[in-house]
């Protein structure tokens, strides 16, 4: 009698959670400011809020960051 060895693959693949959505938010950079987007579920509000932080201060630099939740599954 042998032993025989089976391997069988699974494939995963990752994607966005179906109810949850995408937040956008935003931080200057400029070395004295501390300010900071509200989290949105719009990159284009974010943007906004950019472009007027950076009208009322000069301030033009900015690190933006999306988050969502993400769920893996199995490819069927």
């Amino acid at each position: 009698m042998s032993v025989i060895s089976v391997m069988r693959y699974i494939t995963y693949v990752m994607r966005r959670h179906p109810s949850a959505e995408t937040t956008a938010t935003a931080r200057c950079l400029n070395a004295d400011c501390n300010w900071a987007a509200e989290p949105t579920g719009s990159a284009d509000e974010c943007t906004d809020m950019c472009i007027q932080h950076t009208g009322r201060t000069g301030h033009m630099v900015f690190i933006r960051e999306f988050s969502e939740v993400a769920v893996v599954e199995r490819v069927r």
